[in-house]
């Protein structure tokens, strides 16, 4: 420890001391960056680092290791040999290559002590191979012990730096642990293995004079260093500005909407949450949170196709943007809805200013190639100045809004108010209760007779469904029905009523027929078709008196999957009525298309069809239609005996309504139903 302490204090100049502990500390700390990444990287990006890496190491130490030397004055003259001090550079490139090989590709959590060991014994033969160049007037002696004492450290202190290397590095702070363990490891060897050197002098001995001399020296390690450190600072540099860029892009990815470049949910939600923080420190800030729905989107989809679509979107977003003022932002949040956000205004004008300026930029025609097309726009606001100051709380409430909005076409712009917030909580009161009313036993099925118009006598029964709500009473289907389809419960509540249909139908005396509407989100269902046939297996219905009662909005949304559905239902005998006929989309073309048995008339139209000339031609219409088509034609809503007479006298089919009685609970549908074909039927009002 003495001649150690020694060698440093009183045989070293210390300013080159302190160049090489400097050159030293900046080599180490970037061998560790570069090392290190081997064990993040794959692929080629790995196979090009890993000489670069080598190389810097390897510069790393041999630099150290020379430059120390000059600083080393024995007292004598002194020269180092040229091909051995290329040798001793080469010795330390390529064990440094060996030590980051193992790091990179040996498996196992010993790959680190294995590196590191390799490196420290890569330290020592550069430095015991550096030190064979090292001429002097006499011959130099080793002490094994102290040379012994250097390895071991090399070893030893460069497998700590490895191991520290292998863990996952963060920031300057992650590779300044390893690099000064690396550090430590190339001085320490270093002058450990200097503190062993004794030198016998011999005047017969002579420095050839073909050496390099300490000058020389120092001009060679500091060209040689600077060149290298260089390189590797200006790799570094890039890839750091490489990650730094492909960060940028990926974050930019996963923030915008790639169709219309717009900021998209995500951004939005760390938006809201960087509003909040501002909105908390800040009580008297401001803000208000658009939803923005557009109308008729859909209809530009199925009609024009999806690219007409996203071109439509494309230049909406477009146009939004270019609205944008100062503290005014528009995202898309998916499909056709957009999110708007307004800081900094004083009076509400200013918001209810940027969501005009927002409308009237949507409902601009847009003008493609063949065609010039048109959407509207549904936009609801909520602000900190009345509905709270929860971002998050005001985006939900301007939902609301909007909604409201999307119900009053007279209204494009709606700000929420108490009365919305009702309207949702009770909304979201009765989703609730839906979802527990098929367990509690809370559904009830009634039956509307349907008649035959030329024997008057009944021929089956439309199965109507109705909610006894524990606390609110009978619920209106009007109120019910569009809730469960909004939120994809009907596909239970419909199972349930096709099961209970089927099993009451299949108790009948008379094989009446029994009428069932299935909703859209029924028919979408993989499972439909196997579903029905499991029910009438269990219930034992015969196929042929079941009647499902399809809408024209079913029909338009995947025309494609409804006709398949409808050909295997058709193909064990099951009956298929086309149901609100005239209200939707309805054309000969579908009834061509689709193999429906039955049209029903839309009670809109029957209803007054005696005295209302319109309905009249609308009636004569679709009943010469189904003649033509060979589909029989039943008539919903008859309520008075003149509808009744125009329907006979324009050869309809069948009738259904209140002429014939309201739809009548289970115990007096089974009064018709289970009564023996000689009694007389009662039903006509």
């Amino acid at each position: 420890m003495y001649r150690l302490l020694d060698c440093i204090t009183q045989e070293h100049d210390y300013a080159f001391v302190a160049v090489a502990a400097l050159i030293c500390v900046i080599g180490s700390l970037l061998s560790v960056h570069m090392s290190g990444r081997l064990t993040e990287w794959t692929g080629k990006r790995k196979i090009v680092q890993l000489p670069l890496a080598g190389l810097v190491t390897g510069a790393t130490i041999w630099s150290t290791h020379f430059i120390a030397m000059t600083a080393y004055d024995p007292g004598y003259e002194h020269g180092y040999e040229p091909v051995l001090t290329a040798t001793s550079l080469l010795v330390g490139v390529i064990g440094s290559f060996a030590a980051n090989a193992s790091l990179a590709f040996v498996p196992g959590r010993g790959a680190p002590v294995l590196a590191g060991g390799l490196f420290g014994l890569t330290v020592s033969a550069m430095h015991y191979t550096g030190m064979q160049a090292y001429l002097v007037p006499g011959t130099l002696y080793w002490n094994t012990g102290a040379v012994a004492a250097s390895v071991l450290l090399g070893v030893g202190l460069g497998a700590l730096s490895y191991v520290l290397m292998a863990r996952p590095m963060r920031g300057i702070m992650g590779r300044l642990g390893p690099a000064l363990v690396m550090v430590l490891a190339i001085c320490l060897m270093h002058f450990t293995g200097m503190s062993a050197i004794e030198v016998l002098f011999d005047v017969a001995v002579d420095v050839p004079p073909k050496t390099i001399s300490d000058n020389a020296m120092a001009l060679l390690v500091f060209a040689v260093t600077a060149i290298i450190l260089l390189i590797a600072m200006a790799s570094a540099s890039i890839e750091v500005n490489m990650e730094d860029d492909a960060r940028d892009q990926l974050n930019h990815a996963a923030t915008h909407d790639p169709l219309t470049g717009m900021p998209n949910r995500m951004w939005l939600t760390r938006k809201l949450d960087a509003l909040k923080i501002r909105l908390d420190e800040n009580e008297t800030r401001r803000c208000a949170i658009m939803t923005i729905d557009l109308n008729l989107f859909k209809e530009v989809n199925d009609v024009y196709g999806h690219s007409a679509g996203d071109a439509v979107l494309r230049c909406v977003a477009l146009r939004m943007m270019q609205h944008e003022g100062e503290g005014e932002c528009v995202t898309r949040v998916g499909g056709d809805e957009f999110v708007a956000i307004k800081e900094g205004f004083r009076r509400m004008e200013e918001v209810l200013s940027f969501a005009e300026r927002l409308h009237a930029a949507i409902v601009e025609p847009v003008d493609l190639e063949d065609v010039s097309l048109r959407v509207g726009a549904s936009i609801g606001i909520a602000t900190t100045m009345d509905d709270g100051r929860d971002p998050a709380d005001l985006l939900h409430k301007s939902d609301v809004a909007m909604y409201r909005a999307k119900s009053d076409p007279d209204t494009p712009i709606c700000r929420f108010n108490a009365e919305m917030d009702r309207r949702s909580r009770e909304k979201t009161q009765i989703v609730h209760d839906l979802r527990l009313a098929v367990d509690n036993d809370e559904f009830e099925l009634v039956y509307q007779l349907q008649n035959a118009l030329d024997t008057m006598e009944p021929v089956g029964f439309e199965v109507l469904l109705r909610w006894n709500h524990p606390k609110r009473g009978r619920v209106s289907p009007d109120v019910f029905i569009p809730i469960a389809e909004e939120t994809g419960l009907i596909r239970d509540i419909g199972h349930w009523v096709l099961r209970e249909a089927c099993r009451e139908a299949s108790l009948w005396r008379r094989p009446f027929s029994v009428a069932i509407n299935v909703a859209p989100q029924q028919l979408v269902q993989p499972s439909f078709v196997e579903d029905v046939m499991d029910i009438l297996m269990e219930t034992g219905l015969d196929p042929a008196r079941l009647e499902l009662e399809v809408t024209e909005a079913s029909i338009i949304d995947d025309q494609a999957h409804t006709l398949k559905v409808m050909h295997k239902l058709k193909s064990i005998g099951i009956r298929i009525a086309m149901d609100d006929f005239g209200t939707g989309y309805s054309s000969l073309a579908t009834l061509q298309a689709f193999p429906f048995d039955k049209i029903k008339i839309d009670r809109s139209f029957v209803q007054d069809v005696h005295k209302d000339a319109q309905r009249a031609a609308i009636v004569r219409s679709t009943l010469l239609l189904g003649a033509a088509l060979d589909i029989p034609v039943l008539a919903e809503g008859v309520e008075v005996e003149d509808e009744l007479r125009f329907l006979r006298a324009e050869s309809c089919s069948s009738v259904q309504g209140f002429y014939f009685g309201k739809p009548m609970p289970r115990d007096d549908m089974r009064a018709i139903a289970c009564r023996d074909d000689g009694e007389a039927d009662v039903g006509v009002a």
